[in-house]
């Protein structure tokens, strides 16, 4: 097939050369002409039933992939179905994988601490999503040329597998099989358990740092399926014995994740990478090694259909795959058995149905039914409550002063009811009409855009909205008739926007803001308040940063163009250095920098994600608010590294061919990059930069509306 794809179309891309082959998908270069970009285009191998139900079913695997916008993740550009030939279009990286790195022997400690915690962050926020890998390995961890690590194959083997696991459509899939890469595979992943948990991606992420720190893999055999058995039933070996230079606390760390149990390893991929840090610092653990990390215990294939194993070759050191055969009882029976258990959670779901009242609402079907494992794909179905509107803030007169309510299929009041939308903020009660709706015959309309005459921030004051069904004559100024819809989010959600647009401790004096030359840069500066939001102090910060690097470019001398390297690099960092020898650090910003409120930012992101209640709708608003957040901070890196190199040099001439580079940059930094062509800035790796921060966290306050009052 490689030799037959060379030179031909897929879809929009020229597949130009093959780049490698494995068990779940041949991979091309690729070149799509109208935008100039060479890709990676991932080739799946031939499945024999290729038909409607399972192209289907690879298009909704794909569009959850698609969904995965973080900076260490591999982006998935496109997908497509060209003749019998499925594939994938994914972003192209030169700079080679971490199965690369391995190759050489160990890895220093601290390399190993920032390659773990970007791919820790990004299998958290992929977990967030509801969405395992279920592969993590070297050679899908992929290296671009700065170092920086890009997880890459999420899905893919969900894709060839057909597994159900994740938030798809459990019509269109389907279950049984071991998948993954023996040498990385967590124990209960070996055993075919069918509930494989975020926990699993944790463990095979706990063995490739093992292999990082030791230049080995914990366990060796001459077959794949003994690799499997040892991971389930031996001891993890100690990294120290490999590493003498380890401490006892990194044997512990390694101990936690490599636990044989889900449950006695770390709750989260960053768990995992904060203690790994802790070690290397000598700082005292926050979780202790779990008792039963190492039992005795027998193997146990779980029983359930023949199926095929799907096994991804070990790197080459390792033995070469073999096909793994899941022995289990009779399929004939099997398969009577499951039409028995289908037929009876059909008939329990069509009794709970019809013990419903008329007019109840049909999210407390949950409540009747308590799933089990095996009834997943049923209960996903009953208990998917659905969403019947959005609510969304934007800006008018000032940042989030407005909102718009949309909604569809709501059911129509009684004749003499209307139904009222109300924003609330759940800690305090307060609350604000934003109107009455009016619904078309199909139950769909528009509230009329409210915009707030006091130009506050609304997301920052409020966080639920109720739908109330209101009498026409009496619709006073607070409601007082049934919630019919609702939705909410965590306080800790106003307080981190709050922190982010209005006022925060760490923010730049307003009065300073107002009075300076940058004010008509940076937004909205808050006029009852000594202090300014994170927002509005970062962006003046970098504001007066891009004014110098451009200032340093239109150097008519040495001596000044340094000057202006030095105040670039101080101000964007925030320091008082003697960059241009001249015995003083001049700083002529607010002398805070901008990875201070990058990092306060980042921190009151993670509040309000981490805090109870966060759906993954609020989970992906917030990610994509770090992501700009992300490239800011390696947008100021660059600059600094430029302004560096620029004071090293003695010659304007010679420095004049990397200056521009560091004002393009600059104003990336500001305004974001339309890296792609797409004709917007969106919230991927090398776009989205500081003003987006703006529009994309207002996101993070939007809401669904779901039948029936607030959560208690």
């Amino acid at each position: 097939m490689a030799a037959s794809l060379v030179g031909r179309n897929l879809g929009l891309y020229q597949i130009t050369e093959l780049l490698g082959q494995g068990g779940m998908a041949t991979v091309y270069k690729g070149y799509r002409e109208d935008i100039d970009r060479y890709v990676a285009v991932k080739v799946l191998p031939p499945h024999p039933g290729l038909d409607h139900q399972f192209i289907e079913r690879f298009r909704l695997e794909a569009k959850t992939i698609a969904r995965l916008q973080h900076p260490h993740i591999l982006q998935l550009y496109d997908y497509g179905v060209d003749d019998d030939i499925i594939y994938l279009v994914m972003a192209y990286v030169a700079g080679g994988s971490l199965g690369t790195l391995l190759d050489k022997g160990a890895v220093p400690v601290t390399e190993i601490e920032r390659i773990l915690r970007q791919v820790a962050g990004a299998l958290d926020y992929a977990h967030r999503q509801g969405i395992i890998h279920r592969d993590i390995k070297p050679d899908n961890v992929l290296l671009d040329k700065e170092g920086n690590a890009l997880l890459a194959d999420f899905g893919i083997v969900k894709i060839v597998s057909g597994d159900a696991t994740g938030p798809t459509n459990p019509a269109l899939t389907q279950t049984g099989g071991l998948v993954g890469t023996p040498t990385y595979m967590a124990p209960e992943q070996g055993s075919g358990k069918a509930n494989i948990t975020a926990s699993a991606d944790i463990y095979s992420l706990g063995v490739v740092v093992y292999e990082m720190l030791t230049g080995e893999q914990p366990y060796t055999a001459d077959t794949p399926m003994q690799v499997v058995i040892k991971h389930i039933t031996e001891p993890v070996p100690s990294p120290r014995s490999v590493n003498k230079d380890l401490s006892a606390a990194m044997e512990n760390v390694m101990q936690r994740v490599l636990a044989k149990r889900p449950e006695d390893r770390y709750g989260t991929a960053m768990e995992f990478a904060d203690d790994f840090t802790r070690a290397i610092r000598g700082e005292e653990l926050l979780t202790q090694i779990p008792m039963s990390r190492t039992p005795n215990q027998t193997i146990e294939i779980t029983n359930g259909p023949t199926p095929t194993a799907y096994l991804t070759p070990p790197p080459p050191s390792a033995p070469q795959p073999t096909l793994i055969v899941q022995q289990g009882p009779n399929s004939l029976v099997l398969l009577g058995g499951f039409a028995i258990i289908a037929v009876l959670l059909v008939v329990i779901v069509l009794v709970v149905i019809n013990r419903q009242p008329t007019g109840s609402d049909p999210t407390n079907i949950a409540a009747e039914i308590t799933p089990t494992v095996e009834s997943t794909a049923v209960a996903a179905v009953v208990t998917q409550a659905p969403s019947f509107g959005s609510l969304n803030f934007s800006t008018k007169n000032s940042t989030g002063d407005t909102v718009t309510l949309q909604v569809q299929n709501l059911n129509p009041p009684a004749g003499d009811e209307t139904y009222v939308a109300w924003l609330t903020n759940t800690a305090n009660g307060k609350t604000l009409k934003l109107g009455q709706l009016t619904l078309n015959p199909l139950g769909s309309g528009v509230l009329p855009p409210y915009s707030d005459m006091a130009q506050r921030t609304l997301p920052t004051l409020y966080n639920a909205v109720v739908v109330t069904r209101e009498k026409k004559s009496a619709i006073g100024k607070q409601p007082a008739g049934t919630v019919a819809y609702s939705d909410g989010l965590p306080t800790s959600v106003m307080d981190a926007l709050s922190a982010i647009y209005v006022t925060d401790a760490d923010g730049i004096a307003a009065a300073a803001l107002a009075n300076s030359s940058y004010a008509g840069n940076v937004g909205s500066i808050p006029a009852d308040s000594p202090l300014s939001g994170l927002l509005v102090s970062v962006r003046a910060e970098a504001s007066i940063g891009q004014q110098h690097t451009g200032l340093a470019q239109i150097a008519t001398t040495v001596g000044g163009m340094h000057l202006h390297n030095e105040h670039t690099i101080n101000i964007f960092m925030g320091t008082l250095v003697d960059y241009d020898g001249d015995g003083r650090g001049n700083n002529p910003g607010f002398q805070k920098g901008v990875p201070f409120f990058l990092d306060d930012i980042e921190k009151e992101l993670n509040k309000a994600a981490t805090a109870p209640g966060g759906s993954n709708v609020l989970h992906g608003n917030i990610e994509s608010v770090r992501i700009c957040v992300g490239n800011a901070r390696k947008w100021v890196g660059q600059i600094v590294d430029i302004e560096k190199q620029m004071l090293t040099m003695n010659s304007i001439e010679e420095a004049v061919k990397i200056a521009d580079q560091s004002t393009t940059i600059a104003a990336w930094l500001m305004n974001g990059n339309d890296a792609n062509g797409s004709g917007q800035v969106d919230p991927y790796e090398d776009e989205c930069g500081l003003s987006q921060i703006e529009s994309y966290g207002l996101l993070v306050g939007s809401m669904s509306l779901h039948p029936g009052p607030l959560a208690p």
